[in-house]
């Protein structure tokens, strides 16, 4: 993927201890004054309060993985992934936008969305993962966590979250996460939600033998993700299932197989095997 070149960020940082703003240049909170810090040149936009059993494992584990994480799956698939999730931006957002990735990892997908002329922002847990991702160019990318979204409120036109959610192990987490993205979105923005589907036999499989999975994550309901939208304030706009094609689909398969995928994601009844849940919500 070619490395592409965000402008410097146009969006306001905020702490995630008291929402005060933070400055950009020497990462001081305006209101408690608190210095943030930090590691190997990537802000670290993390609450006081992080550090809990979740978040260090979470955190030693991403950057464990964050020099492979990108070789995980074939190129093939991974691109196709790639295209779907893109496109699904385009068209939400056909003018082009401010893009907020919740759980950016090593910034494959914001490096996608940032080809077709968005300016795309980010957050992940790990700097290592961060790290990787300002070497693709996108500068405007830090590590945080996406239950205290280190930005100021109605800051983008979009935030998504893709494959994320399951990470975070508890309701709450996923709650508070949605809320978050609903904050930081502008009233008329949207909020995308795609991550495993449950119903999907093939994720445990899988989840076992990929390096970012370490058996103590939690498959999100779609039923949860459209709870959590709503009692957010944001309007469901659309509900899909989304991907069939599997990760040991052969190159030589992938253009006959997308027939298949498009038949099973329109097929009711048969589309609850798909492999995510997608939900498009609007910030009224």
């Amino acid at each position: 993927m070619p490395i592409v070149s965000t402008p410097a960020p146009r969006v306001a940082l905020a702490c995630p201890d008291c929402r005060g703003a933070v400055n950009a240049e020497t990462l001081q909170c305006v209101a408690c004054g608190r210095v943030f810090t930090t590691s190997n040149g990537i802000p670290e936009l993390l609450p006081r309060n992080l550090l809990g059993d979740t978040e260090q494992r979470q955190h030693a584990l991403y950057a464990a993985v964050a020099h492979e994480y990108d070789d995980v799956f074939p190129r093939h698939v991974a691109e196709h992934y790639l295209d779907k999730r893109t496109g699904l931006v385009k068209s939400l957002l056909p003018m082009g936008g401010l893009v907020l990735d919740v759980g950016c990892g090593t910034g494959q997908l914001g490096a996608a969305i940032a080809a077709e002329g968005f300016d795309v922002f980010g957050v992940d847990l790990s700097s290592s993962m961060v790290a990787r991702a300002r070497e693709r160019g996108l500068v405007g990318t830090f590590a945080g966590v996406t239950t205290a979204l280190p930005f100021a409120d109605d800051s983008f036109d979009l935030a998504l979250t893709v494959a994320t959610l399951h990470h975070l192990e508890t309701p709450e987490r996923v709650a508070a996460t949605v809320d978050e993205m609903g904050r930081v979105v502008k009233r008329g923005g949207f909020v995308v939600l795609w991550d495993h589907n449950p119903a999907n036999p093939y994720w445990p499989i899988l989840m076992k033998r990929v390096p970012q999975d370490s058996g103590d994550e939690r498959l999100v309901p779609r039923e949860e993700l459209l709870r959590d939208t709503r009692a957010s304030g944001l309007q469901v706009d659309k509900v899909l299932r989304s991907g069939f094609t599997p990760d040991f689909l052969p190159v030589q398969l992938a253009k006959p197989w997308s027939w298949v995928e498009r038949l099973v994601e329109i097929t009711p009844g048969l589309n609850v095997l798909a492999a995510h849940n997608v939900v498009v919500a609007r910030k009224r």
